[in-house]
């Protein structure tokens, strides 16, 4: 599985000991209040949700909605981010990208999804999708650690999904049906039709324009020293049709 954006997994390795660890510093975000809308913009870390939380709670007015761009972020706190969208039964709007964790948990867990012009949705994989996937991407030495914290994750996102009453598979469908598109063309992640996302449990949804992009490219700002050099990137993600009649 592609792991852009699993930044759980780095710390693991941290938490196990690693011998020479470089120095790197949290990316880049937006977090802000405009209205009623809470606006995030960036990866999910637990100090961006938490800063977008605090932000909320020191407004002083009513947050309905929350306007998001995000390539995905930690598992964990992805979860907790659904889980305070849910309880504050807010309208998510998507404004160019919403990726891995971002499509995850924030679109499950939203009052009502509307999908910008021009943007890119994407699942990858979640934390119920088979050790042997998992295994590519965690070093031999590493495992032990990681399952210990995989399994504990894979309870708390099957209470989550329970709780917002979404389909669990539909982080994993694209590795476990047949003729994915994924596997096929070899993109990053892969997306929904409106209809099977509506019979996984996302009623209310919509796109505008003509639909979603199959590839977008990103800037990824590391908040390194120099903030001036920035590494673009590509992201792509394909339809996979019928899910229902290709299981």
């Amino acid at each position: 599985m592609n792991i852009k954006g699993m930044s759980f997994i780095i710390m693991i390795f941290t938490l196990v000991g690693c011998q020479s660890t470089a120095t790197i510093y949290p990316p880049s975000y937006k977090i802000l209040v405009a209205g009623d809308t809470l606006v995030y913009d960036g990866m999910i870390t637990g100090d961006a949700v938490l800063e977008a939380l605090r932000v909320v709670r020191e407004n002083n007015n009513p947050i309905k909605k929350l306007k998001i761009t995000s390539p995905g972020g930690d598992m964990g706190v992805g979860i907790e981010f659904g889980y305070f969208i849910k309880e504050h039964n807010l309208d998510v709007e998507v404004s160019e990208l919403c990726f891995s964790s971002c499509a995850n948990y924030v679109l499950p867990a939203a009052k009502s999804v509307v999908i910008n012009t021009n943007s890119l949705i994407g699942w990858h994989g979640g934390a119920k999708q088979s050790d042997e996937l998992w295994e590519l991407s965690v070093p031999k030495k590493d495992r032990p650690a990681f399952m210990a914290y995989l399994n504990r994750l894979r309870i708390k996102e099957t209470a989550f999904f329970g709780y917002v009453g979404v389909d669990q598979k539909i982080t994993s469908y694209g590795q476990i049906i047949k003729n994915s598109c994924q596997i096929k063309q070899k993109t990053d992640g892969w997306y929904y039709s409106i209809e099977d996302l509506r019979r996984m449990g996302i009623k209310d949804i919509a796109v505008k324009g003509t639909g979603l992009l199959n590839e977008i490219e990103y800037k990824s700002e590391r908040g390194q020293i120099d903030t001036t050099k920035t590494k673009g990137g590509k992201l792509t993600s394909c339809l996979i049709e019928d899910v229902f009649d290709n299981k």
